[in-house]
């Protein structure tokens, strides 16, 4: 399974290069307009703050990547083949894109130093010597406004991770999670590496561990994973029918399941939901968060959808 680090990037591909004026200074970025990057990414890193948007559209789950356990959107139920979000004519199919798609050919890492250092994926082919297309630095050496957007993001969702791996923290403290199984009808899915919320050690929690998770976000977050299970009978309905375009106006793929989920997959969420909704009966007095967890995390080197 490819191993996606918090950046969004995907580690069995060229390492990116950081982005300094003695490299990039005179050289150029070409803002993306097809979504055909993204089919070749199963397994894509999202944040506290988006996690609503992607349940809403996507599955999303938990793994184990370099730098510890984290949320990932599935963009496709294999590890190999068709990518349902994705049209053979480079459209983006589902309602909400995930924030780090949308501002490829960029990444971001801390330095040892504690800095944020902004790379670019130079193997990708939107690095190139085009006049015509947008310059890294300015004259005197400094990013451009464009750039300036990009690093704005990164330092955005920076932040988003901070909260998103304090969040995991807490939940791999009280061994939330456990190994997906593949519901039946979805026999054709490869489930190595994806975990789920254990309903069983939900249910147990005591008040002092409910409080934690709350206030961290990391109880929505097992929340809305639970409900975002209802979109792989999708996955797998846009997986048959491979060949199918998609309209930029109208993406093909809806946000909605068309069919009801077959017995045993409802039986499996409910059960899942009845133990949250237990465990949130005890949490009822707990105070608010005192921090808005939903930034906006828009990306600016891309299209919109298509």
């Amino acid at each position: 399974m490819n191993d996606p680090d918090h950046s969004g990037e995907d580690v069995t591909t060229n390492a990116p290069i950081p982005v300094s004026p003695e490299r990039h200074g005179g050289r150029f970025w070409r803002r993306f307009t097809s979504w055909d990057f993204a089919a070749r990414r199963r397994l894509v890193p999202i944040v506290l703050g988006e996690h609503e948007q992607v349940a809403a559209s996507l599955p999303f789950f938990f793994v184990r990547t370099r730098a510890g356990v984290w949320p990932v959107a599935l963009s496709r139920l294999r590890e190999e083949g068709p990518c349902a979000m994705v049209s053979p004519n480079g459209v983006w199919r589902g309602s909400y894109i995930p924030s780090i798609l949308r501002v490829h050919p960029f990444t971001a890492q801390r330095t040892p130093e504690g800095s944020l250092a902004l790379l670019v994926d130079e193997a990708s082919g939107f690095v190139t010597d085009d006049p015509g297309d947008e310059p890294f630095f300015t004259d005197d050496g400094n990013p451009t406004p464009a750039m300036q957007q990009v690093i704005g993001f990164f330092q955005e969702r920076t932040a988003a991770e901070t909260r998103t791996r304090d969040a995991m923290a807490e939940v791999m403290a009280r061994d939330l999670l456990v190994p997906f199984e593949a519901p039946p009808g979805l026999a054709q899915m490869d489930t190595q590496g994806l975990l789920v919320p254990d309903r069983a050690r939900i249910e147990s929690l005591r008040r002092t561990e409910l409080s934690a998770l709350h206030r961290c976000g990391a109880l929505v977050l097992l929340h809305v994973q639970a409900v975002s299970l209802h979109h792989l009978p999708l996955i797998a309905a846009a997986e048959a029918q491979p060949d199918r375009p998609a309209s930029a106006a109208a993406p093909d793929l809806p946000t909605a399941a068309p069919d009801t989920p077959g017995p045993a997959q409802e039986a499996a969420l409910s059960g899942f939901l009845d133990a949250l909704a237990a465990s949130q009966e005890r949490e009822a007095d707990l105070p608010a968060r005192d921090e808005d967890e939903k930034p906006d995390h828009d990306g600016p080197t891309g299209t919109s959808r298509g």
